[in-house]
C-alpha cells in the first residue's frame, strides 16, 4: 500500500518510521517544504529498511507520486507556535495557511484516496482541508480523540473509557471522575513541557487507524469525522474502510451533562473555524 506523509516534522518522521517497522506501507512518499529535513529523514529511513524483512520503497517531495496513493496523512504544521501559547487554537493562524498552500497541490496530484488529518486544531483543519480540496468529506478522517482516549485509559487504568468531541480543551471524557479527566487532558501539555513536542502516541494512534483501513477490520475508533447535521468534524466512535471512508458514526449513550458538554464542544469547534 502506498502512503503519503505531508509534513516531516516530529510526528511525520515518527509516523514514517512506525509504518516502516510495522510493515503497513510498501511505498512511502515523504513531503515537506524543508528539503534538507526530507533528505535527512529519507536517508535515515533508508538505513532503517535495510534491517527489515519486508521492502519499503521511499519517495521524497513528489506530489505526482500521490496520484495512486491509498492514504495521505496530513501532519504539516509548526510546533514552535506553542512556545508562546497555551492552547491548540494558537496553531490555527499558521496551519490554516499551510492548508491553503498544500490543498491545490494535493488536488492537482490526482489523489483520490483517504486523507488522515493530524494537524491541529484537528477538527477545524479536517473541515478546512475538505473545503479547500473539495474532497468527499467521508474520505477525510481526523485523528480526533483516539490519542485522548488512550491517555484516559492510561490515567484511569481502565479500558472502558472514551473521549468524544473536540481534540482540544473542550473534549468530553466519559465514565471517569473529573480528577482523572483533568489528568488525562493535561497529558499532552505535560509531555510538551519536557520534550517541546509529542510524537510517539499520536504516531502509533495514526498507525492503528491505517491498520484498520488496510485490514478492513471495521474496528470502531474515536476519530474525527464529518457530521452533516452540524456541518462540523468532531470525534465519536466511527466505522470506516479504505474504499468508502466513513461508513457510520455512533454516538454512545450520554447523560444530560455529557450531552450538554458535547454540544458545547461542537460549538467550540464551529467558533474556532470562524477564526480562519
Amino acid at each position: 500500500m502506498k502512503i503519503g506523509i505531508i509534513g516531516m516534522g516530529h510526528v511525520g518522521a515518527t509516523l514514517a518510521y512506525t509504518l516502516c517497522l510495522q510493515g503497513l506501507a510498501d511505498e512511502l512518499v515523504l513531503i515537506d517544504t524543508n528539503e534538507m529535513k526530507v533528505q535527512a529523514e529519507y536517508l535515515e529511513l533508508s538505513d532503517t529498511v535495510q534491517n527489515l524483512n519486508h521492502h519499503v520503497k521511499l519517495i521524497k517531495n513528489d506530489y505526482a507520486a500521490l496520484e495512486n496513493a491509498a492514504i495521505v496523512v496530513f501532519c504539516a504544521g509548526d510546533i514552535r507556535v506553542l512556545e508562546t501559547a497555551t492552547d491548540r487554537l494558537a496553531e490555527l493562524r499558521v496551519t490554516s495557511k499551510i492548508v491553503e498552500d498544500i490543498s491545490p497541490k494535493l488536488k492537482a496530484s490526482g489523489f483520490s484516496g483517504i486523507v488522515i488529518s493530524i494537524t491541529n486544531p484537528c477538527d477545524v483543519i479536517a473541515l478546512y482541508l475538505a473545503n479547500m480540496t473539495g474532497f468527499d468529506k467521508a474520505k477525510i478522517i481526523g485523528s480526533g480523540t483516539l490519542i485522548d482516549t488512550n491517555r484516559l485509559k492510561h490515567r484511569a487504568e481502565r479500558d472502558d473509557v472514551l473521549v468524544i468531541g473536540e481534540h482540544g480543551e473542550s473534549q468530553v471524557a466519559l465514565n471517569v471522575s473529573s480528577e482523572v479527566e483533568k489528568l488525562a487532558t493535561g497529558t499532552g501539555w505535560e509531555i510538551y513541557a519536557a520534550k517541546h513536542h509529542t510524537a510517539f502516541g499520536i504516531s502509533s494512534s495514526v498507525a492503528r487507524i491505517i491498520r484498520v483501513l488496510k485490514t478492513d477490520t471495521r474496528e470502531l475508533l474515536p476519530v474525527s469525522s464529518y457530521d452533516e447535521s452540524e456541518n462540523c468534524f468532531y470525534a465519536t466512535l466511527t466505522e470506516f474502510n479504505l474504499k468508502d471512508g466513513v461508513i457510520r458514526r455512533i454516538l454512545p449513550p450520554l447523560n444530560n451533562s455529557e450531552t450538554n458538554r458535547l454540544a458545547q464542544s461542537i460549538q467550540t469547534i464551529k467558533r474556532n473555524y470562524l477564526e480562519i
